[in-house]
């Protein structure tokens, strides 16, 4: 593993409650999840992490989610709509957001589980997920810098980064189990460590 299971699910924590504490929407929780998580493992680790975003397809505990839009001629995409994202670093990918997908597909019944897979052991093509814990990514550069950029200018981006960075700790020290944030309007409020436990891999 890249990073230990204690320091992935304190991540994943940190970024959910942040999220949680914005009212942000699940539909583009992803790209919060692998922005700020490969912010984090910069920070932290001084990794060289970079978001990725395109068509993300996985196969988890027998449930296959599908993050993709069709297309007229019968084939996917992931420069439309449906995308997801994730971080890649020194040949590893990450998915923060893996713990929440039982939120994100509610008809689903998916367990909260860290995904932290060698890029090597990727499917060859989306028809190869065919057992659990078999994924597959084709990333879409252009669209997703297209996307990030509209995204990125909204200035609280930046500001709650900096807050997840700040608010991480690597194990085994100890994380605060709250965090103090100012407001719009001045006003400090408490953000608690929230998030579903993991149970496992993928």
């Amino acid at each position: 593993m890249l990073i230990k299971q204690s320091d992935y699910h304190r991540i994943y924590r940190v970024i959910n409650s942040l999220l949680v504490n914005e009212n942000a929407d699940p539909a583009t929780a992803s790209m919060y999840f692998s922005t700020f998580g490969a912010f984090i493992l910069k920070q932290h680790y001084k990794l060289d992490a970079t978001p990725k975003g395109g068509l993300a397809a996985y196969n988890l505990g027998g449930t296959v989610i599908l993050f993709a839009d069709h297309r007229e001629d019968g084939f996917v995409t992931g420069a439309g709509e449906n995308f997801h994202c994730w971080v890649e670093a020194d040949g590893w990918a990450i998915d923060f957001m893996a713990p929440a997908f039982s939120e994100s597909a509610k008809e689903l019944s998916v367990s909260s589980r860290m995904f932290q897979r060698p890029m090597s052991d990727m499917a060859i093509s989306i028809n190869q997920i065919e057992k659990s814990g078999d994924f597959f990514y084709l990333s879409e550069p252009e669209a997703t810098a297209r996307r990030f950029a509209e995204w990125r200018k909204h200035a609280m981006i930046g500001d709650l980064a900096t807050i997840a960075a700040k608010w991480f700790r690597k194990s085994p020290r100890q994380i605060p189990s709250s965090i103090s944030i100012e407001g719009q309007h001045g006003a400090i409020k408490e953000v608690p460590l929230v998030g579903h436990s993991l149970v496992g891999t993928w």
